[in-house]
């Protein structure tokens, strides 16, 4: 589909358009990205006031998720991308903090009556989560890495999601929205539902043995389907004729 963009108006309109025109778009790779997105919003049902930090740390995931859906539908990749490192980052710490809920494992005083959410905490998160969750952990870790190592800071490979020759090869087109490619969009969906749900399975298995979080009455029931919606898509990617021509040039790096 083509979306104006030659004003601020344009814009501001297309973007509309594009996420109301995102379930014809992307299908059901649009469907189960926001479902699972939604999920994150009702899952918990109720959770006690020792454990605040968790429910705020929970608030950032759901938020930048949602973000980062808006944002590859709106064709903004690198948006959409360091939308979701915050989710695994945010994730990371909402973890932590179901069997560490108090606020000094993650900020000290300073002075001023400020709070110093140091390095030195932020290691300290990450090495319990590589005692205790080591699978999850190294999920978020190498998630982290593939986007570090491509969308979160500027490079020659992302340029080409917004310059183009024009056919006369004197000019140049330098369009505001990404060069859409239904194939990657679809990539992208797929990999923000894979993260939240890996988040909430990760979430499940800490309060196991807390108990501090009550989980929505149709929580199973609902996970499961979400699971298996999100790994049928994935198992039909990655058949594709596309994907294997992908993963021949690029390898690892181009999985959703």
């Amino acid at each position: 589909m083509a979306f104006k963009q030659e004003t601020i108006e344009d814009i501001v309109e297309s973007e509309h358009l594009m996420i109301l025109a995102a379930p014809r778009r992307y299908g059901a790779y649009y469907a189960v990205a926001l479902d699972v997105s939604a999920f994150l919003s009702v899952a918990v049902k109720s959770l006690d006031r020792e454990h605040e930090i968790f429910g705020r740390f929970l608030s950032q995931v759901k938020n930048h998720h949602l973000l980062a859906i808006f944002a590859i539908v709106r064709l903004h990749q690198t948006q959409a991308m360091m939308n979701l490192r915050q989710v695994l980052e945010a994730g990371a710490c909402a973890a932590f903090a179901i069997a560490n809920p108090h606020q000094d494992h993650f900020a000290k005083p300073a002075p001023g009556g400020t709070l110093d959410a140091s390095q030195e905490l932020t290691a300290k998160r990450y090495k319990w989560l590589d005692e205790n969750f080591p699978k999850e952990s190294s999920y978020i870790k190498a998630t982290k890495e593939k986007i570090n190592s491509s969308a979160a800071h500027a490079n020659i490979v992302y340029t080409q999601k917004n310059f183009r020759v024009a056919d006369n090869g004197s000019e140049f087109i330098v369009p505001f929205f990404d060069i859409e490619d239904g194939y990657f969009e679809q990539g992208e969906l797929l990999m923000a539902a894979g993260i939240a749900i890996s988040l909430i399975d990760l979430f499940y298995g800490v309060n196991n043995d807390i108990n501090a979080i009550v989980w929505c009455d149709d929580f199973e029931s609902r996970f499961r389907s979400l699971f298996e919606r999100e790994t049928a898509l994935r198992l039909e990617m990655y058949s594709s004729d596309r994907f294997k021509e992908q993963q021949r040039k690029f390898g690892h790096l181009f999985s959703p």
